[in-house]
């Protein structure tokens, strides 16, 4: 029997422009089991990454709102708050940007900046994190 890691019931992302709200993400399901490589594709602009964002709670929430529910190992995503959402994001769950020049910061190696999201998301000490143990 599969084990269940990620379920989207009936997600809906919708964006601010006025006074009104938009949906990008219109009415979206699908389960993720265990050992399972899911791929989201479409045309540019049909709203894969504003899927990905809401599953991680990257939106602006005083521009952005998610309906529906987004269950990671049993709990529902959009009923945490900040502080117990980024228990989650970063050590969990996580996302490659598109945009390398936007997602990465040409001042400080790749290796500081993986070693900051590690220094936010597990209690490593300096030399396992520079040795790359995985262990959070």
């Amino acid at each position: 029997m599969k084990k269940a890691i990620l379920q989207i019931e009936n997600l809906t992302t919708s964006f601010r422009i006025g006074n009104k709200y938009h949906a990008a993400v219109d009415d979206v399901s699908f389960t993720v089991n265990e050992n399972e490589i899911v791929a989201v594709v479409g045309e540019s602009g049909c709203g894969k990454s504003a899927l990905a964002l809401s599953i991680i709670q990257l939106h602006n929430k005083q521009r952005t709102k998610s309906e529906g529910n987004i269950n990671y190992k049993g709990q529902n995503l959009l009923k945490l708050n900040d502080v117990q959402m980024n228990k989650v994001r970063g050590k969990e769950l996580g996302m490659i940007f598109q945009e390398p020049l936007t997602a990465l910061n040409p001042l400080m190696t790749i290796g500081k900046q993986i070693e900051e999201s590690l220094d936010y998301h597990t209690e490593l000490s300096s030399a396992e994190k520079r040795a790359g143990h995985s262990n959070f």
